[in-house]
């Protein structure tokens, strides 16, 4: 099994399936703290709290892998979330990268990168061109 079809697994089990119970499976055991950059690397126990949020945001949750590289003990993937809003059924469409280093065929180092003005623009929560706006100096309060 690649890397690639691990990560696919772990999406499909966590985020779409929202099977937490399996989230330590996924990663080694030993201590976390030799993460190359510190304070941006993401815990196991994070993950559970964090996608509990997500799923409570929206429904009917769909990863699909756009690209991944393969090398050595790393994996980097764009990743496309097809979901749909629970408030209104709204479809949602989000991007995350991940930046993964493996040790066998557990996840070592975590690095995610999610898309959130997109993410809360679709949902209602920010203004459409949040990030335009921001660009040009609007201040959201």
């Amino acid at each position: 099994m690649t890397k690639a079809d691990i990560l696919k697994n772990w999406y499909k089990a966590v985020w779409e399936e929202g099977q937490f119970d399996v989230v330590d499976d996924y990663f080694v055991q030993e201590s976390h703290d030799q993460y190359i950059v510190q304070n941006l690397g993401i815990e196991p126990s994070e993950i559970r709290e964090w996608v509990s949020v997500l799923r409570s945001f929206v429904t009917d949750i769909r990863v699909d892998m756009v690209h991944s590289i393969e090398e050595g003990d790393w994996l980097s993937a764009m990743l496309e979330i097809n979901c749909r809003t629970v408030a209104t059924h709204k479809p949602v469409k989000v991007y995350q990268q991940i930046m993964l280093r493996f040790d066998g065929d557990r996840k070592a180092e975590s690095y995610p990168c999610f898309d959130f003005i997109r993410f809360f623009e679709q949902l209602g929560q920010l203004p459409e061109n949040t990030h335009a706006l921001l660009l040009g100096g609007t201040v959201l309060r």
